[in-house]
Protein backbone atom coordinates (compact mmCIF):
# COMPACT_ATOMS: atom_id res chain seq x y z
CA UNK A 1 0.00 0.00 0.00
CA UNK A 2 1.16 3.39 -0.86
CA UNK A 3 1.36 6.01 1.54
CA UNK A 4 -1.50 8.72 1.36
CA UNK A 5 -1.50 10.89 -0.90
CA UNK A 6 -4.49 11.88 -3.34
CA UNK A 7 -7.27 12.36 -0.83
CA UNK A 8 -10.63 13.05 -2.02
CA UNK A 9 -12.81 15.40 0.73
CA UNK A 10 -16.48 14.99 0.91
CA UNK A 11 -19.72 15.70 2.83
CA UNK A 12 -22.24 13.75 3.36
CA UNK A 13 -25.78 15.12 1.58
CA UNK A 14 -29.11 13.21 0.01
CA UNK A 15 -29.55 13.97 -3.41
CA UNK A 16 -31.90 12.95 -5.22
CA UNK A 17 -30.90 14.18 -8.10
CA UNK A 18 -27.98 11.76 -8.60
CA UNK A 19 -27.68 8.30 -8.27
CA UNK A 20 -25.39 5.88 -7.17
CA UNK A 21 -22.28 7.10 -4.45
CA UNK A 22 -23.03 10.52 -5.74
CA UNK A 23 -26.61 10.51 -4.34
CA UNK A 24 -25.23 10.73 -0.75
CA UNK A 25 -21.82 12.08 -0.87
CA UNK A 26 -21.19 15.97 -2.36
CA UNK A 27 -17.47 16.35 -3.24
CA UNK A 28 -15.16 19.21 -2.32
CA UNK A 29 -13.57 20.44 -5.17
CA UNK A 30 -9.88 19.91 -4.50
CA UNK A 31 -8.23 22.31 -7.11
CA UNK A 32 -5.73 20.08 -8.54
CA UNK A 33 -5.63 17.95 -12.05
CA UNK A 34 -4.85 14.77 -10.39
CA UNK A 35 -8.29 14.56 -8.92
CA UNK A 36 -10.05 15.41 -12.29
CA UNK A 37 -10.56 13.17 -15.16
CA UNK A 38 -11.95 10.62 -13.67
CA UNK A 39 -10.06 9.58 -10.73
CA UNK A 40 -12.78 8.93 -8.27
CA UNK A 41 -14.51 6.37 -10.93
CA UNK A 42 -11.15 4.71 -11.66
CA UNK A 43 -10.94 4.00 -7.80
CA UNK A 44 -14.63 3.03 -7.78
CA UNK A 45 -14.41 0.38 -10.21
CA UNK A 46 -10.76 -0.75 -9.10
CA UNK A 47 -12.94 -1.32 -5.61
CA UNK A 48 -15.54 -2.74 -7.20
CA UNK A 49 -13.57 -4.73 -9.40
CA UNK A 50 -11.93 -6.68 -5.88
CA UNK A 51 -15.39 -6.12 -3.67
CA UNK A 52 -15.51 -9.60 -2.19
CA UNK A 53 -12.49 -9.20 -0.44
CA UNK A 54 -14.23 -5.30 0.64
CA UNK A 55 -15.81 -4.71 4.14
CA UNK A 56 -16.72 -1.93 6.62
CA UNK A 57 -14.65 -1.87 9.71
CA UNK A 58 -15.26 0.75 12.75
CA UNK A 59 -11.72 1.74 14.21
CA UNK A 60 -11.51 4.69 16.86
CA UNK A 61 -8.59 7.32 16.32
CA UNK A 62 -8.22 9.62 19.47
CA UNK A 63 -11.72 8.71 20.61
CA UNK A 64 -13.66 8.96 17.73
CA UNK A 65 -15.00 6.60 15.95
CA UNK A 66 -14.69 6.24 12.33
CA UNK A 67 -16.08 3.87 9.29
CA UNK A 68 -13.63 2.14 6.79
CA UNK A 69 -14.70 0.27 3.88
CA UNK A 70 -11.89 -1.31 3.25
CA UNK A 71 -10.41 -5.00 1.92
CA UNK A 72 -9.94 -7.25 4.69
CA UNK A 73 -5.97 -7.57 4.41
CA UNK A 74 -5.94 -3.88 4.32
CA UNK A 75 -7.16 -2.99 7.43
CA UNK A 76 -4.00 -3.14 9.92
CA UNK A 77 -2.44 -0.68 8.03
CA UNK A 78 -5.13 2.09 7.12
CA UNK A 79 -5.76 2.24 10.73
CA UNK A 80 -2.19 3.35 11.02
CA UNK A 81 -2.02 5.55 8.42
CA UNK A 82 -5.52 6.88 10.04
CA UNK A 83 -3.85 7.73 13.45
CA UNK A 84 -0.69 9.10 11.29
CA UNK A 85 -2.95 11.46 9.40
CA UNK A 86 -4.47 12.77 12.79
CA UNK A 87 -1.43 14.30 13.62
CA UNK A 88 -0.82 14.91 10.34
CA UNK A 89 2.37 12.74 9.27
CA UNK A 90 1.89 12.63 5.57
CA UNK A 91 2.40 15.24 2.72
CA UNK A 92 -0.86 15.06 0.77
CA UNK A 93 -1.36 16.98 -2.70
CA UNK A 94 -4.08 19.05 -1.15
CA UNK A 95 -5.77 19.36 2.52
CA UNK A 96 -7.64 16.85 3.72
CA UNK A 97 -8.83 18.11 6.86
CA UNK A 98 -9.29 14.45 8.74
CA UNK A 99 -6.76 15.59 11.52
CA UNK A 100 -8.94 18.97 12.34
CA UNK A 101 -12.18 16.59 12.14
CA UNK A 102 -10.02 14.19 14.63
CA UNK A 103 -9.10 17.53 16.95
CA UNK A 104 -12.30 18.91 16.09
CA UNK A 105 -10.91 22.86 17.34
CA UNK A 106 -11.65 24.62 14.17
CA UNK A 107 -13.60 25.83 11.17
CA UNK A 108 -13.02 22.18 9.31
CA UNK A 109 -14.15 19.93 12.33
CA UNK A 110 -17.34 19.63 11.26
CA UNK A 111 -17.17 20.61 7.52
CA UNK A 112 -16.32 17.34 6.35
CA UNK A 113 -17.57 13.89 6.87
CA UNK A 114 -16.08 11.50 4.14
CA UNK A 115 -12.44 11.10 3.06
CA UNK A 116 -11.64 9.01 -0.07
CA UNK A 117 -8.08 7.60 -0.52
CA UNK A 118 -8.47 7.33 -4.43
CA UNK A 119 -5.18 5.81 -4.58
CA UNK A 120 -5.37 3.02 -2.35
CA UNK A 121 -9.00 2.50 -2.63
CA UNK A 122 -10.47 2.83 0.42
CA UNK A 123 -12.65 5.04 1.86
CA UNK A 124 -13.77 6.34 5.45
CA UNK A 125 -16.50 8.50 7.58
CA UNK A 126 -17.50 9.79 10.40
CA UNK A 127 -19.79 6.64 12.42
CA UNK A 128 -23.18 6.95 10.67
CA UNK A 129 -25.27 4.12 10.29
CA UNK A 130 -27.65 5.31 8.28
CA UNK A 131 -24.96 6.43 5.90
CA UNK A 132 -22.94 2.96 6.27
CA UNK A 133 -25.99 1.00 4.98
CA UNK A 134 -26.77 3.06 2.74
CA UNK A 135 -23.10 3.10 1.35
CA UNK A 136 -23.30 -0.93 1.64
CA UNK A 137 -26.38 -0.71 -0.91
CA UNK A 138 -24.98 1.68 -3.12
CA UNK A 139 -21.26 0.83 -3.71
CA UNK A 140 -22.38 -2.75 -5.27
CA UNK A 141 -21.89 -2.97 -8.87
Amino acid sequence: MNNPYLIQRATFKLNDQRSGIDSILSFDYMGSAEYEFGALYKSLTAIRKDIKDYDVFEVVIKGKTIQVYCKRDDIEDIERILNELSDNKHHCKEFHAFDKFIKGNDYFSDKFDCWWDIVNHYIWWKYDPGFTKSFKLLIQP
